[in-house]
């Protein structure tokens, strides 16, 4: 009885961990300074009015971005309020009498939504990219990586 009540243990352990480091930005999920305020400076860029600024954009550009922000903006939110409530019910069903079946089905309902989020911000960042010169997606690229600096892995 012992000995099962440990492995349950362990396995909400593991399932928990794997749920909180998912839940951890990665370079995908950091994508969205696309979704970032304008009017916001972001941490470690300075005062000077945020990316935006740091880019130069042209009245143009900086429109199109904000049509880009505002196409997603309410599946963004839709997805994220979706992932934060799928980590509280598979908070519960570890927490409860649900079946190991019942878990996984949880945490892989979790994984998709969060691969869908990733996927929608980085098709936004690949909308921004392409309405800026090769001087500012220079620049543009320096600012992602400031905060999330790529793994050796994906430099292979």
């Amino acid at each position: 009885m012992f000995c099962s009540r440990v492995s349950i243990l362990a396995v909400a352990m593991i399932v928990l961990g794997s749920t909180i480091a998912m839940a951890k930005p990665t370079l995908l999920s950091h994508q969205v300074i696309a979704q970032s305020p304008t009017s916001v400076p972001h941490p470690n860029r300075g005062q000077s009015g945020g990316w935006l600024k740091d880019l130069n954009l042209t009245s143009q550009q900086l429109q199109q971005i904000k049509e880009i922000r505002n196409q997603s903006k309410q599946q963004i939110a839709q997805k994220s309020q979706e992932i934060r409530l799928g980590q509280q019910e598979l908070h519960d069903l570890i927490a409860g009498t649900a079946t190991k079946e019942q878990v996984r089905g949880k945490y892989n309902q979790i994984k998709l939504v969060k691969q869908q989020l990733a996927d929608t911000q980085f098709e936004n960042t690949l909308a921004i990219r392409e309405i800026l010169n090769p001087e500012q997606r220079q620049k543009f690229a320096e600012q992602m990586y400031k905060k999330n600096p790529p793994s050796p892995a994906q430099h292979n």
